[in-house]
């Protein structure tokens, strides 16, 4: 049977972040699909599975974004997600989208700001710095106002959670999912 293969899955965003990886080895896929991710989910995982010459059967475990981000588009990916685990006996984890987003660019010691475009002017945001090589949440992801955004740091606006990012941040998620609508 080999080692299982990792699927990732994050429609948070207007941004369809999917994956699937196994160690170093691995593809992922971020395509803008505004609110259609559930008319791509599908095609683009059995894409990927060819890819990695892998089948359904071979995913073991899946990681999902839990937000903050749209209500429908947090549903899609935990919907699907956990309808795929349980067809599969997979076990799935949660994670933050935002930190997912701003995962490959968070450095030692120095506090990082992911920002989603939300509704109304409003931006969701959390803040993140790197200790020890652990994510460490410095401010917890909540709704700001353009003027209430952070003044230090450095800020990361709209970036998509990163496919590969989802999946180096397994050992740091937690198991079921709890997705976080502000």
């Amino acid at each position: 049977m080999g080692r299982m293969w990792t699927l990732v899955l994050d429609t948070a965003t207007p941004y369809l972040s999917l994956g699937l990886f196994r160690g170093e080895a691995g593809v992922g896929r971020v395509k803008r699909v505004e609110r259609r991710h559930e008319e791509v989910l599908f095609g683009l995982l059995e894409e990927l599975l060819r890819e990695v010459g892998a089948g359904r059967e071979e995913i073991g475990a899946l990681v999902l974004g839990e937000g903050p981000g749209s209500y429908t588009g947090l549903r899609i990916a935990l919907a699907a997600g956990l309808g795929l685990a349980q067809a599969l006996g997979a076990r799935v984890y949660g994670t933050s989208s935002l930190l997912a987003a701003c995962w490959p660019y968070l450095k030692e010691g120095e506090p990082l700001t992911p920002l989603f475009t939300a509704k109304n002017g409003l931006f969701y945001g959390a803040t993140y710095t790197l200790e020890g090589g652990r994510p460490k949440e410095v401010a917890p992801p909540r709704k700001l106002k353009a003027k209430e955004l952070p003044q230090g740091g450095r800020l990361l606006l709209d970036a998509p959670p990163d496919p590969r990012a989802l999946y180096e941040l397994l050992p740091f998620a937690h198991e079921g999912v709890e997705p976080l609508y502000l």
